[in-house]
Parts: C-alpha cells; sequence; structure tokens
C-alpha cells in the first residue's frame, strides 16, 4: 500500500508544474483581454502636499498607502472596495488623445476619525498618478490616488 502512495504522490508532484502553467497560459489570455488596469491607494495620511502646488502623490503616502487594483473594462460602470474604501468609476477614452481616459468616479473612505467622499470627473493620462480626493481635519488626514496602468505595467 505504501509504494502504492508514493507512486500516486509522485506522479501529483511530476503534473504540477503542467497544472501551473496552463494557469499562467490562462492568466496570460486573461491580461491580454483587459488592456488597463486600475490601482487605487488610500491612507489616513494626507495624498499631496497641504500648499497643494503639486498634484503628484508624496512618497510618504506612496509607501503607507493600501492598494487595491482592478481590470478596467472600457464603457462599464464598475467598482473597487474594502473595509473602509469604495470606489465607484467609469472610464471612456479621450477624444483625440491616444493615452488619456475620461474618469468618472464617486468615493468614500470612512476610517474611525471620520469620512471623505467626493464625486466627479477628470481626464487620467495612462502611467500617471492623480490625488482623487481626501480630507484634513487639524492632525487627521485621508488620502485617495489613481492610475490607469497596461496590463503588463506600462
Amino acid at each position: 500500500m505504501t509504494a502504492i502512495t508514493n507512486s500516486v504522490w509522485r506522479i501529483v508532484f511530476f503534473l504540477l508544474p503542467a497544472v501551473v502553467q496552463a494557469d499562467t497560459a490562462s492568466l496570460d489570455a486573461f491580461l491580454s483581454a483587459t488592456p488597463l488596469q486600475l490601482e487605487v491607494r488610500y491612507c489616513e495620511c494626507a495624498a499631496v502636499a497641504p500648499d497643494g502646488h503639486s498634484p503628484d502623490p508624496l512618497p510618504a503616502f506612496m509607501d503607507a498607502a493600501n492598494e487595491l487594483t482592478v481590470a478596467v473594462h472600457m464603457g462599464d460602470k464598475s467598482f473597487v472596495s474594502s473595509q473602509q474604501f469604495l470606489l465607484g468609476y467609469a472610464v471612456q477614452p479621450a477624444p483625440d488623445t491616444a493615452n488619456a481616459f475620461r474618469f468618472e468616479y464617486a468615493g468614500d473612505y470612512t476610517t474611525r476619525k471620520g469620512r471623505s467622499t467626493a464625486q466627479g470627473t477628470l481626464i487620467l493620462e495612462r502611467g500617471r498618478w492623480i490625488s482623487l480626493f481626501g480630507s484634513q481635519h487639524g492632525d487627521t488626514a485621508t488620502g485617495v490616488a489613481v492610475r490607469l496602468m497596461g496590463t503588463r505595467g506600462d
């Protein structure tokens, strides 16, 4: 009986790389079918400097923020969420621009110290982070930033 059990385990371990490779092939097919991904970062910290001179998220925010990433299908309305955070969105190509997208959103970020909500429409350039919304009350801040990327990181 032990010899049969050992033989079965050897076959399973021999076939395991093929199963993993099949899953990788399926993942490649899925990634090629969804050319964009939306990266969302949110944190109980300021996303941008208080003076507002730069719309780029602060390095400290990028290091501390929680991250959510989802596939984006043009024209669909969808959402991404966690226990504290919800962002509904729609993405359309921007007219006359190859790497820019019209991004409609409505978001809610609730922390133990407060709540921040926003909605709007803006143009996102592929690969560029933009601070979406946040709040500052005394020493308590929240921030949300997003960017659109290709599924291969471009």
